[in-house]
């Protein structure tokens, strides 16, 4: 990816800090706009606030909004209405224009310039002085999956239309280094709760066929017929339920990658593979990793590479396709997990890789069943 304008990634110097050290911050982004703001925020906001009613910056109503972590997650002008966001990629690029907006204020003339870098955000209609709009003003939203998003408002001389990339390290203010920060620190922040054997959320449109005695949830492909997003499941007291059973191996390892669904916690020896050739270690478990990727909306694939009495080996993308990444983990399972006699899952994972440039025809999704 190219050097993004460093008005959205944070790169300010040279202000006043007034913000309290123990603050804390989901990019570096944000810190060094509540910085150049001079905002007094307090030690702990709270998780999954959504305040737009009690900052200011040049007599302008501020939005702050902190995320599960309590971690200040946005910082900008309120210039959209909550209660119409109705899901997360909108509030994601919803975000950013209320962020751009607020930094074309504290920035100098010069960097303006290059943060309005049109290879970046162009404005089809209008300027960046409309941004500053009223929050009831209705707005429109629209997308091309993968590609980008175009936002418009008003009309007449006053109509602003905005099109943005689906670049997630624009939006988020974050590059790939940072990224990859942020997802070591938050992932050992998740709770590894243990989850039912009821139909996941994920697979409730999903196309339902059976398979000798199975029932099979398919949510399609990725990238190949090989990488698939396919549930075996079996009918009890008049539900669907997730099928783990050691009688069909297979199946239910296959099931246990895509959900986390198992009567315990599953170990993971996990490398994060890193730019410059950096490697992090940790010890997770399955359920933390499958539950940071849901909480980011992402849908899982599975692809199976080998299989033996002792070991599976597969590739599970976590893929957001909305805003355009996948994270990719090359996991080793030992059936002795399935089989209760212990052992550790081990793992190495690449996050946040970008998919603009992956050409449309590895995105047609098949949505055939295994047979």
């Amino acid at each position: 990816m190219k050097f993004i304008p460093f008005i959205l990634i944070g790169m300010w110097t040279a202000f006043t800090i007034n913000v309290s050290a123990a603050t804390s911050f989901h990019t570096r982004c944000l810190e060094t706009l509540a910085k150049a703001i001079k905002i007094e925020l307090p030690d702990s906001i709270g998780k999954n606030v959504d305040n737009d009613s009690t900052w200011y910056f040049a007599g302008k109503q501020l939005r702050i909004r902190t995320n599960n972590y309590g971690d200040v997650s946005h910082i900008g002008y309120k210039l959209f209405d909550s209660r119409l966001i109705k899901d997360y990629d909108m509030q994601l690029v919803l975000d950013f224009i209320e962020r751009y907006a607020l930094a074309q204020d504290v920035m100098e003339e010069e960097d303006k310039l290059e943060a309005a870098n049109r290879e970046y955000v162009s404005f089809l209609e209008g300027d960046v002085s409309l941004l500053n709009r009223n929050p009831e003003l209705p707005f429109a939203f629209h997308e091309k999956e993968r590609h980008g998003y175009i936002v418009e408002w008003g009309s007449g001389k006053q109509k602003v239309c905005m099109q943005i990339p689906a670049d997630y390290q624009l939006i988020v203010g974050a590059d790939a280094v940072e990224l990859e920060n942020i997802f070591e620190r938050n992932i050992q922040r998740i709770e590894p709760l243990l989850l039912p054997d009821t139909l996941p959320q994920a697979w409730k449109d999903s196309r339902i066929s059976s398979a000798d005695t199975l029932l099979i949830a398919s949510n399609g492909n990725y990238l190949t017929d090989m990488i698939r997003s396919d549930l075996y499941l079996h009918a009890s007291s008049g539900c669907m339920r997730i099928l783990i059973d050691t009688l069909k191996p297979l199946q239910s390892l296959n099931n246990i990658l895509l959900t986390g669904c198992f009567g315990q916690e599953i170990l993971l020896e996990l490398t994060i593979d890193k730019y410059g050739y950096a490697k992090t270690h940790m010890e997770i478990t399955l359920q933390q990793f499958l539950s940071y990727c849901q909480q980011e909306y992402c849908r899982f694939y599975l692809g199976k590479k080998t299989y033996t009495e002792e070991m599976l080996t597969a590739t599970l993308f976590a893929v957001n396709h909305k805003m355009a990444y996948n994270h990719m983990l090359s996991i080793q399972f030992p059936l002795s997990i399935l089989y209760g006699k212990g052992g550790k899952a081990k793992g190495t994972l690449y996050v946040y890789t970008p998919l603009q440039n992956i050409t449309e025809k590895f995105f047609i999704h098949d949505i055939k069943s295994d047979k």
